[in-house]
């Protein structure tokens, strides 16, 4: 059944307006989540951030990746991202979901730091295992204790601060899922909103920056070996379609009460 939201949510996406993997991220988002069309606005955050009105207006945000930056890139909009997310995000207590380099701009705006870790890149399916914290969570109590999740990121959190619940790493990447206190703010440095398909489409579009550095010398040959281990990752997907079906909950709460 599809989640009824009488607001849309916001979408803030972190790519260059030609990137066609724009539109790809949005259409990911609604679909995963159940949601139509009208469910679901974007914002670029490379041209603008979102207006108080908009945010008003909007029943929750989502925090999406981005191929072509980093969070540790030395950009004026990422450093006003970071304020963003603190000031009218966190700070305000706003229903957010981030994914990927929406993770990492979150770890930035609750003091959290971020590495550049080439080394323990991971870039395809990979598995992750849940934390004893993540049993008492309204969305990762859900899942199983371990699950395959669709990756793609070269900088990784190295230390977040008191009061944030872990609930997923992975053998290369221990901080792979958190909430903010018991703020209603989620984020996952996987991509709940893909799968194996659809990240097919993004690797083919971005494997210049992300092929692994084993496949290099076969580049025709590792990429039929790297999208041939691509698995499904339903228990990932199923987080957003739990965010917003607890966003639905959370909506029909405050119309009862007159806000």
């Amino acid at each position: 059944m599809r989640p009824t939201v009488h607001r849309p949510f916001l979408l803030l996406q972190a790519r260059d307006h030609d990137d066609p993997m724009l539109e790809h991220e949005r259409l990911c988002f609604r679909d995963t989540m159940g949601l139509r069309d009208e469910d679901l606005f974007a914002v670029n955050a490379t041209e603008r951030l979102p207006t108080r009105h908009e945010l008003a207006t909007s029943c929750a945000v989502l925090v999406g990746g981005s191929g072509d930056y980093s969070v540790l890139d030395a950009h004026d909009w990422i450093r006003d991202l970071v304020t963003f997310t603190r000031d009218e995000l966190v700070l305000r207590g706003k229903p957010t979901f981030a994914s990927c380099f929406g993770f990492q701009i979150l770890v930035l705006a609750i003091g959290g730091d971020m590495i550049r870790d080439p080394e323990k890149m991971e870039m395809g399916t990979y598995g992750v295992a849940l934390t004893p914290a993540a049993a008492s969570d309204p969305l990762f109590a859900a899942l199983p204790a371990a699950f395959d999740t669709q990756v793609g990121h070269k900088d990784r959190a190295s230390r977040l601060p008191d009061g944030v619940h872990v609930f997923a790493g992975s053998t290369l990447c221990p901080m792979h899922a958190f909430r903010v206190g018991a703020l209603p703010i989620w984020a996952t440095q996987f991509h709940p909103e893909l799968d194996h398909r659809t990240l097919r489409a993004r690797y083919l579009r971005y494997r210049a920056l992300y092929e692994p550095e084993a496949h290099r010398g076969d580049p025709e040959g590792a990429e039929d070996a790297f999208l041939r281990a691509l698995r499904p990752s339903e228990e990932a997907s199923a987080l957003l379609e739990l965010f917003a079906r607890w966003v639905a909950h959370h909506e029909e709460e405050l119309a009862a009460r007159g806000l």
